[in-house]
Order: structure tokens, then sequence, then C-alpha cells
């Protein structure tokens, strides 16, 4: 009875129709030929993605290109909240699906921009980050992944079975109880240095398969013990257990028993506030941890562009969109399931909508916005703090209100941003040293930086805060301070402003060039910078297919003698890298300058043109935690570097 009541699914008749008069409901896209060298053209950006099983089961480690991995190790933070919030802690998962992904401002060697492009400016509010594409299997650009590993951010893949997705049944294959796919994943993931996997199935199971749903329970389990309990697994919202695709919205009997074989759940978009007690309650009655539910907001619902009718999501009304973010604050719930504690305002600041619904009073803000160009001398991009007030449009105006109107409302209290959350030492043991610019004469207003500490376990934080001096215009100094506090932890390290200065528009407070955090005595690492060398740089072509690229490589090494030194208790270590966090390559007397973050770099053909006919190259090797180690200098013709990436 049930076997036939199944194979009478009227979704499924439906779909069957729907596929029978239009076979080819999805755009095929580019040939499987012209797609591997895409692939091919791809890798030397850094790019790693599978569109097919068989390109899956093939992969071996040893196909790796080093400039495919990222080296940056995973920040530890602590387990606290952002500054003033108490109670439990609100984790945020951002999930990337930007424009098809893979750009080339992703690659490891970017061209400028002409315009802004998607770069997750809060990412010390976000513990996991999903980087996805309509590919089999995406792999996160090393770019994003080092960028995300500094900040304390989870770097997540994704398993994409879309409905047009061949060979669905591969996917569950199994050798001497392994499942081929779950090893290939596991691989994939320790050999690109990423922490796990979103799955989502979203194509109908086999019909002819009744234990099919099981085994993927099965194979979610054996993915999580295959990748380690330091990363994680995500399962999304799309095939219930009986086998077909119907997004439950939230956490129910259809899809319990993938989120319980997963790290988490990923929701669909179309939840209620009823649906988000009703999976808090599920959540409980599963052992499931509730902070591990996340609700899916899409950001891109109601983008004009479109077509078609608009999709539901949540809110119910305006749906998705920044819409989604002003009913998730002015609800006070956030994309996370948890206790329902406010989501730190991440967003909204730039919205002018928000401005014009916000029932609050008027409020001084601060937030940071990247500049692609140096701010402060002798640095690349730099982060500017802003202030501005929210909450200050007249309702239904176009017109901000009269500041000198609203001005007993404001508080003069200390407002905070959070730049980086930690997990350190707080034994006066390290000093903060940062590079700046203050660019404003405001006498109304304070700002400087704080850190906060907490007692291990402690609930609750305390402030010490560094003020910067009368304002300081062009070169930018250091600030320094120490990190102490007796037996506590450093948690957390951002800008402060007190005061509210008399006038509404955005105020740019400072220019942050470069944070740094190292010992305070710095003899003990000085003596690294002499413990390791550099050597062997030397020019080689790399083939990939029918493609070769011409690449300056060396190698690193412990300096004879040295190889009993003890690397300092919580420095960081790159399993890739060693001890650099990064390269810095001189090519040309400086002329061209390039970061790479392994042992290998290429250049550009406009770079090559601009270069003397006899080329000098230095390598400089700079340390976790400061210092620099030096290469030879490496001697080549101009003619040697001329062969880039193109068909052979």
């Amino acid at each position: 009875m049930t076997s036939a009541y199944r194979n009478f699914q009227p979704r499924r008749a439906g779909k069957k129709l729907r596929d029978g008069l239009n076979p080819h409901p999805v755009a095929p896209g580019l040939s499987p030929k012209k797609r591997r060298a895409q692939r091919l053209r791809d890798g030397f950006k850094g790019f790693v993605y599978f569109d097919t099983f068989e390109e899956l089961e093939t992969w071996q480690p040893q196909d790796v290109d080093p400039i495919q991995q990222p080296n940056q190790p995973l920040l530890i933070r602590s387990s606290g909240n952002v500054h003033n919030e108490d109670g439990p802690k609100t984790k945020l998962l951002v999930c990337h699906d930007y424009q098809g992904g893979y750009h080339n401002y992703e690659g490891v060697r970017p061209d400028l921009l002409d315009s802004e492009m998607y770069n997750c400016r809060y990412l010390q509010y976000v513990d996991s980050f999903i980087y996805f594409s309509h590919k089999l299997v995406c792999v996160p650009p090393p770019t994003w992944t080092n960028c995300l590993h500094r900040n304390g951010v989870k770097s997540l893949g994704t398993l994409l079975i879309e409905p047009q997705t061949p060979d669905l049944g591969r996917l569950l294959t199994r050798t001497d109880g392994i499942f081929t796919v779950a090893k290939q994943l596991a691989d994939i993931t320790n050999t690109y240095g990423f922490d796990g996997w979103l799955v989502n199935v979203e194509q109908d199971a086999p019909e002819v398969d009744k234990d099919w749903s099981d085994l993927l329970v099965d194979f979610i389990l054996q993915l999580r013990e295959l990748v380690g309990d330091q990363k994680e697994v995500i399962w999304y919202d799309a095939l219930t257990i009986d086998g077909y695709v119907d997004y439950q919205n939230g956490l129910t009997p259809s899809n319990r028993r993938y989120a319980k074989a997963a790290d988490g759940l990923f929701t669909n978009y179309k939840w209620t506030d009823k649906k988000l007690a009703q999976s808090k309650l599920a959540a409980m009655e599963s052992a499931i941890p509730d902070e591990n539910i996340f609700f899916g907001i899409d950001l891109w619902a109601q983008n004009t562009n479109m077509r078609g009718p608009s999709r539901v999501t949540y809110p119910p009304k305006g749906g998705g969109g920044t819409n989604t973010g002003l009913k998730s604050y002015t609800d006070q719930l956030s994309p996370a399931l948890s206790s329902q504690d406010p989501l730190p305002n991440l967003i909204p600041f730039s919205i002018r909508d928000w401005e014009k619904i916000h029932q609050g009073p008027m409020t001084r803000v601060l937030y940071g916005k990247l500049n692609s160009t140096p701010q402060v001398a002798d640095h690349g991009p730099s982060l500017t703090i802003f202030t501005k007030l929210a909450g200050c449009w007249e309702e239904g105006g176009d017109q901000p209100v009269n500041y000198n109107t609203m001005q007993e409302t404001l508080q003069r209290n200390v407002q905070h941003l959070c730049l980086y959350k930690l997990n350190m030492p707080a034994d006066g043991s390290l000093k903060a040293t940062i590079k700046i610019r203050k660019r404003h004469d405001n006498a109304e207003i304070r700002n400087g930086f704080y850190v906060a500490y907490r007692e291990p376990g402690g609930p609750s934080l305390e402030y010490s805060y560094h003020a910067m001096h009368p304002p300081t215009h062009g070169l930018g100094p250091f600030v320094n301070f120490p990190i102490q506090n007796s037996n506590k932890q450093l948690v957390e390290l951002g800008v402060f402003l007190e005061g509210d200065p008399d006038q509404s528009q955005a105020i740019a407070l400072l220019d942050i060039g470069s944070i740094v955090i190292k010992p305070w005595t710095e003899t003990e690492h000085r003596n690294l910078e002499t413990a390791f060398t550099l050597q062997d740089i030397h020019l080689v072509d790399v083939v990939r297919g029918s493609r070769v690229e011409k690449r300056i490589t060396w190698r690193w090494a412990t300096t004879p003698g040295q190889q009993e030194r003890v690397w300092p208790a919580g420095m960081p270590w790159s399993q890739t890298t060693g001890p650099f966090s990064s390269f810095t390559v001189h090519v040309g007397g400086s002329r061209v300058i390039v970061e790479a973050f392994c042992t290998q770099c290429s250049l550009k053909p406009e770079e090559i043109e601009d270069l003397d006919e006899r080329v000098d190259t230095q390598v400089v090797g700079n340390l976790f935690g400061g210092g620099h180690v030096r290469s030879a200098r490496f001697f080549a013709h101009r003619a040697d570097f001329m062969t880039d990436a193109k068909e052979k």
C-alpha cells in the first residue's frame, strides 16, 4: 500500500507532466568540451570545481596546484558574544550566491576593479560562510578562505544536486562500505584547506530504491566522520525523508533525520514566526541544538531584474531583499534560530528605507567601508570608519530631519564597532600596533580603539579604551598599547565613539591601514628571522591540459642548526607555508610587486612588458607575528618571463 501510494504522488505526476511538455527546463549552457576548457582556464586563477560525477570521482590529491591552496590557519575566536550582548549566542551563516561565482576579482592575481564587488564586509559577525555556485561541487577560492580564516570564519564548499544533474545514483555508490563521493569530498576538504560542506539535494530520489533516503542519512554521517570534528556539514532543506523535494521551511519530521545526521540545517526561505517557534520545539524534542538550525533569508528574492512572479519569502509582506533585514530587525529575529536575541546591526545603516521605517529613537552608529586606494601612508587598501545617524528620516518623507530638533533624543553613550573577535592571553605579553590616519577635527566626539576582556567562562566583558591623539593628517601614526588585564582573555578588538557631533551627515572618523597583535618583547621573534631561509628561486612552466603558464617559484627551509628551535606557543603555523603568512615578490627592482600566499606566483603580460631586459627578483617572506626573511636575488632575462597562459 505504501509503495503504491508513493508511486502516485501528485507532485511527481505534475513534475513528469511539466518535463514532458518542456523536455529542457534548464538551459544546457556550455558543451562538455567547452566546460572542461573553461575549468582548466579557471584553474590558473586558483579556482577548483567539478561539473560531473566523473570529474569528482577521478580527482586525486596530487592534482592540486599550489596556487589553489589557501595558507591561512583558522583564527581561534572566543566563544562569547559581541560587546554588550548577553545570553545565548545567535549564529550567523552567510551563503555566497553572487552572479554565478568564480569571478576574476576572486582569483589569486585579480585585476583592479572599476566598481565595488561583493566582499562580505562584516565578517566579525559571521560564524560560517558557504561559497555557492551552480556546479556539482564548489570549492571556495583560496582568496576567500584566506580572508575568512584571518577573521575566524569557517569556509564551506557546496555539493549541489540540481533537478537536471545527471547520474544521481552515483552519489551513494559504495566500495567496502565507503561512499566514494564522501571520501572524495573529505580529501578535497583537507587538500584545499577549508572547513566543510553544504549538502543540497534538490532532485527526487530514484523511484526504484526504497532505501535511498536511509543511505543518504548514512552518507551524511560518514561525510561528517571523514572530515573530522573541527569541520561542518550543513544540510539544506529541500529533499525530505520520503525522497521528494518538498521545502519544509523549518525543522519537521520530514527533514529531521537529515538535520540530526548533519551539523546543522539551512532552511528554505518561506518561513514564518510560527514555523520558527515550531522548529525550536522540534529541535528540543530531537536533541538538536537550536542554534544549529539556520533560517534562510533570500536577499535577492525581490530583485527587480528577475523575470516571473515575485518569490514568496520571509517576511510575508514584501518578502526577501532588503525588506527581510528590516523585518528581522524590527521583530528582533535573526537568520539563525536561537533564543531570538537581536541580530547585530549589520547592513541596514546604508539603506534609506530602513531609516524611514525605523521606529526607535535616533541613534548614532558606526560602520566601516573598504577603500580600493591607499588612505594610510605606505599601505594598500584600508578601512575607513564612519559614523552617521540612523532613524533620522521623516516618516513618508525624502528629507532628513533637522538635527537640532532631534538632538535631545540622542544619548552620549559609547558606541562600539567590533573589528575582530579573538581568543588571546591578556597577561601583558602582547601589544596592539595599529597604523591609522585621523579624519576629523570635531571636538564634540572622542574616538579610538577598545579591547574587551573576559574571565574564562565569565558572562560579562570589561573594556579598556585607547583614545586617539589630536588630529593628524598626512602620514599615519602608529598607535601602540599593551594588552593586559590580569588573568583574563582578550576576546575582542574594535573602534569606539563617545559623544555626538552637531551634524546629521556621515562623518569619516579614521582610516585603518593595518592592525598587528604580537609579543611586546620581540627578541625571540626577531631571532626567528634567522631560523628560516628562502632558497632556490627559479622559473617553471606549469602545464594544465593544453595550457602553460610561466611562474616564479621558490622554497622555504629551516636554517641548518636551527631545527631544534621551538615555534612559539600560540603562534600560527601554516600547513602549506609553515612560518610564513605571505610572501612579497619584488621583480625588476620592485617595479612589479606581487603578494603571494604559496611558494609560486605568475606575472601578467603587461607587467612583463614594463621590465628591463635583465630582471632581478627577490622574495621576502612575512612571518606570522612579524619579522621578515629575504632571499638572495635571482637574475633572468625579460624574455624568460614571456610565456603566459595560452593555448599550446
